[in-house]
């Protein structure tokens, strides 16, 4: 059971993040999600998703675009589960690559109430590239 409910959770972590074209002004969205993240370029980011677009970096004109999705179990540090989105791989973007985690988190299976805490990794870079 726990398998499907991560299962869950990374459709979630993916409908979330999504990729696509990035909305002018997505943090006043009906369905925005505001999410703080920490990366390896020593940022802290607060981002804004709506749906399937990229996260918006708030008060910037920045996107930060995924390119895989990683769920962890913060107690252990196990990778749950992991989704590749198939961008990282473009000739000369390796450089430009960052690691972005979430804090904890916590998916209820809407079947058996059965709750995960989970910390969500993504492997992105930022557009524009080169700043």
């Amino acid at each position: 059971m726990k398998r499907i409910a991560l299962v869950l959770a990374v459709a979630l972590v993916m409908a979330v993040f999504g990729s696509g074209i990035a909305a002018a002004d997505p943090i006043n969205s009906k369905n925005a999600e505001v999410i703080p993240i920490t990366c390896s370029n020593g940022q802290t980011y607060t981002i804004v998703v709506a749906g399937g677009i990229p996260g918006h970096i708030v008060g910037s004109t920045r996107n930060i675009i995924p390119v895989t999705f990683t769920v962890i179990d913060p107690e252990t540090g196990e990778e749950l589960v992991s989704e590749s989105i198939g961008q990282g791989n473009r000739v000369g973007l390796q450089d430009d690559l960052i690691t972005c985690t979430t804090a904890p988190a916590v998916f209820v299976d809407p079947e058996t109430g059965e709750e995960i805490t989970f910390v969500t990794s993504v492997e992105a870079f930022l557009t524009p590239r080169g700043r």
